[in-house]
């Protein structure tokens, strides 16, 4: 074991969180967590990090080591390899002295605020357990159905799936594990670990709190995963599933918990049972299916009784159907027939009102080729459409989906940085027709995106921000970006500049740092004569909506078109000024003779723009605008003045 400065004690002899790193070969991602740790709002005397080795056969211990001589609250020690992160976590438990533990992988990284609001929320809500905001790197809405009712500092066993995902990066209060001999299950596989974990958790805890207002924990999701070394073909992952889901009907057997019960049994069953069963029977043989089918089924009968199907989603009902009459032919038609459903969504109208940007947007089921997914129209029902082979064998009334139309969901959310919060809005659903007999599903929603308010009640991070989508619907949940073919949108609220706009990909975005969008450059600033002041000059922002009144700052930076290049000093600082007389730049001191395209400096990029000032002799400035030219174009320019210098003849003396 190494503590970093033994002599140099933390200030706080019991520190609010504990977070306990399991490692095994991390190699560079190991500095993604600990540059999280250093940059904590949490003072660093206030938590401490204990790193477990778990018998890494490279020179991980040493580096840790080296990483733990600079940081007093870093404690790093080393075991035999037990190969699987639970012996890593328990011994870490063990050592940790924070009235709350908090488990972390080698290779993802803490948003920011992540300890201290945890802290803060852990002592407010006096839980033994809380599970945060976490997001993943590839899926904008990971997680994000169990964030959607807020806050809660009392979870109630009807909504037990809002645990989800049960994941191990959550808090803990270290004498609620200790006094209730909680532990994470040993072994060198010894998979779903987690889920063992918590709910046992999730069982003896007097109070369970969820916390949805803070980014917390960022899971950076390399391909690499414990859970894809077992194949549902394999018994191994069978023996294994039947351990979990006996664990959980054993450990939620009070009358109490019934209701957490069956929800976390139901979703062990579709996402480890169906899901994995249906994406065996693409690929495997036929012993491996046999193994898959017989395991699956036995798994169904044990703990699935048949009045449990209606809870698993009308799309997906058929699967478990299926499956009790062990139909592994039509499992895969199913399977193939689901797998097309795609989401597309379209923003119909975009438009900046009273401070929010007001999106209309409709969503639809597609497939692949961007052809609508249809539902048949039989009389006045409407009725899933499958394979004549599986129609046949699923009665009608089991495909019938009339009454169940109303609960489809379609949600909007902006993503930043690994971050997606989901907009407030309203959605109605229409059928559409397609030919005689067919119809598709229509979603039209309304979402406000409000700059101050979006993330959960407050501004939203100065950047970038994509919007996303998601239909949810009986089990069946596509996702997709927000289409839209909008001209640029800028807006001052309060004084802070927004800009909407179709990226490169033709989706819909807001630049809320001038990142990649100017608000100058958007603003349709007018040719001609430019305003002098006592001071500089000063620009009218004509297309710039300004709500509410404020400032923001600014750095002009003129580019030499013609005439002499410029130097730093030609740097003009200025200011984005936005009340109720509309949106203008007010730059302060003088631009050099000659021409000069304008660029524009915010505190997290310089973004060019079309706009040329001409300085004259008599001091007057003429404004004009000259397109810019893209890279490529550049490129080809560059390419041929290279080309025509070297076909040039050459002239020997």
């Amino acid at each position: 074991m190494a503590r970093a400065h033994e002599e140099n004690p933390l200030a706080h002899p019991t520190p609010k969180i504990t977070v306990v790193v399991a490692a095994y070969c991390p190699g560079p991602a190991i500095h993604r967590v600990i540059d999280s740790l250093d940059a904590q709002t949490l003072p660093q005397a206030e938590f401490e990090t204990i790193i477990v080795d778990d018998g890494s056969p490279d020179d991980t211990f040493e580096q840790l080591q080296a990483l733990a001589s600079t940081r007093p609250n870093l404690t790093v020690t080393r075991i035999e390899n037990s190969g699987w992160p639970s012996r890593p976590r328990n011994i870490g438990t063990g050592m940790a002295r924070g009235e709350y533990v908090f488990y972390m992988d080698h290779d993802d990284s803490l948003y920011p605020d992540a300890l201290r609001r945890l802290s803060e929320f852990a002592a407010s809500s006096g839980a033994d357990f809380i599970s945060p905001k976490e997001s993943k790197t590839t899926d904008p809405w990971w997680g994000m159905s169990s964030l959607a009712a807020g806050n809660t500092t009392d979870l109630r066993p009807e909504r037990a799936t809002r645990l989800l995902p049960m994941v191990p990066h959550k808090l803990y209060r270290r004498e609620f594990l200790l006094a209730n001999d909680i532990s994470f299950p040993e072994g060198r596989r010894m998979l779903w670990e987690d889920v063992f974990f918590n709910v046992e958790v999730y069982a003896k805890a007097e109070r369970v709190a969820i916390l949805t207002d803070t980014p917390v924990y960022l899971w950076h999701d390399s391909g690499a995963n414990n859970s894809k070394t077992y194949a549902p073909t394999d018994t191994e992952y069978w023996d294994r599933l039947d351990e979990l889901m006996a664990f959980i009907d054993r450990t939620l057997s009070a009358p109490e918990l019934a209701d957490a019960r069956r929800l976390i049994l139901m979703h062990q069953y579709r996402e480890r049972v169906l899901k994995r069963l249906e994406r065996s029977l693409l690929t495997a043989s036929d012993a491996g299916t046999a193994i898959a089918m017989s395991r699956a089924l036995a798994i169904q009968k044990t703990y699935i009784p048949p009045e449990w199907d209606r809870y698993i989603g009308a799309l997906a009902r058929p699967r478990t159907q299926l499956l009790r009459e062990q139909r592994p032919d039509l499992l895969r038609i199913l399977a193939t027939t689901l797998k097309q459903i795609k989401g597309r969504t379209q923003a119909t109208a975009v438009a900046w009102d009273d401070g929010a940007l007001r999106i209309e947007a409709t969503s639809r089921w597609v497939h692949a080729d961007g052809r609508p997914f249809t539902f048949l129209r039989t009389g006045d029902r409407v009725v899933m459409p499958l394979p004549e082979e599986l129609a046949t064998a699923i009665p009608l009334e089991a495909r019938d989906l009339t009454d169940l139309i109303d609960v489809f969901r379609l949600a909007v959310g902006v993503r930043a940085e690994s971050v997606t919060w989901e907009l407030p809005g309203e959605t109605t659903i229409t059928l559409e027709p397609v030919g005689d007999d067919r119809v598709s599903i229509v979603a039209h929603t309304v979402v406000r995106l409000d700059p101050e308010t979006a993330a959960h009640g407050r501004p939203l991070a100065p950047t970038v921000w994509e919007l996303t989508s998601i239909s949810r619907w009986h089990g069946v949940q596509p996702v997709s970006p927000v289409r839209t073919g909008i001209t640029p949108l800028p807006a001052l609220v309060n004084g802070a500049p927004a800009v909407a706009f179709r990226n490169r990909a033709g989706t819909l975005s807001v630049d809320l740092a001038q990142r990649l969008r100017s608000i100058v450059g958007d603003a349709g600033v007018p040719s001609g004569r430019v305003t002098a002041t006592a001071t500089g000059f000063e620009l009218p922002l004509p297309r710039v909506q300004a709500f509410g009144a404020g400032r923001s700052e600014l750095v002009v930076v003129p580019l030499g078109v013609t005439g002499t290049g410029r130097a730093d000093h030609d740097e003009l600082p200025a200011t984005l000024v936005g009340d109720a007389a509309g949106a203008r730049l007010v730059v302060s001191g003088t631009l050099p003779r000659g021409s000069s395209r304008l660029s524009f400096r915010s505190a997290t990029a310089t973004v060019a723009s079309d706009i040329v000032i001409t300085a004259r002799a008599n001091g007057r400035l003429r404004l004009e605008h000259r397109p810019l030219e893209s890279p490529r174009r550049r490129l080809g320019l560059l390419w041929r003045r290279v080309r025509s210098r070297l076909s040039r003849p050459r002239h020997r003396s």
